[in-house]
């Protein structure tokens, strides 16, 4: 009862202000369903910084950890679209493979939806099933909370 609650509330204020990729810059910190804390930190430039239950992903200068590619250095961006709610948004990874060329591989991928100025709802994909809308109640979805700019 009390979810249903809080998703009709942030239903009705997220509809009440509009959103663009400023009001997604700084970082943004949050609580998963088993008590991990994590956070994201979304840059003008497209890279993002991500802190999650001891991993660390420096979209700047990201150490390929595992694979064929493992130690080689790559780069991290984000990228949301903001042109339908929920927004859509996407981590992509670049690197130069083996043979030197550029690959560019979308590794993870969800949506956002601001409930205010200072939170959002962020949705993540895990399972890959590409759903069509966001699930408030999902253990997948996080309240993220805007920390600093």
């Amino acid at each position: 009862m009390r979810k249903s609650w809080i998703f009709l509330l942030l239903m009705f204020f997220g509809t009440c202000f509009s959103q663009s990729v400023k009001d997604l810059y700084g970082k943004w910190t949050g609580t998963d369903d088993k008590n991990n804390k994590g956070s994201f930190t979304f840059f003008p430039d497209g890279f993002i910084y991500v802190e999650y239950n001891g991993m660390v992903i420096d979209g700047r200068d990201y150490a390929i950890p595992d694979g064929p590619n493992q130690g080689k250095k790559g780069h991290v961006q984000y990228d949301v679209d903001f042109s339908a709610k929920p927004y859509r948004f996407k981590m992509i990874a670049s690197y130069n493979n083996q043979e030197g060329h550029l690959e560019e591989v979308q590794f993870l991928k969800g949506f956002i939806e601001f409930t205010n100025e200072k939170e959002f709802l962020f949705f993540i994909d895990f399972d890959n099933e590409d759903p069509k809308i966001l699930d408030p109640l999902s253990r997948n979805t996080i309240i993220m909370h805007k920390e600093s700019n």
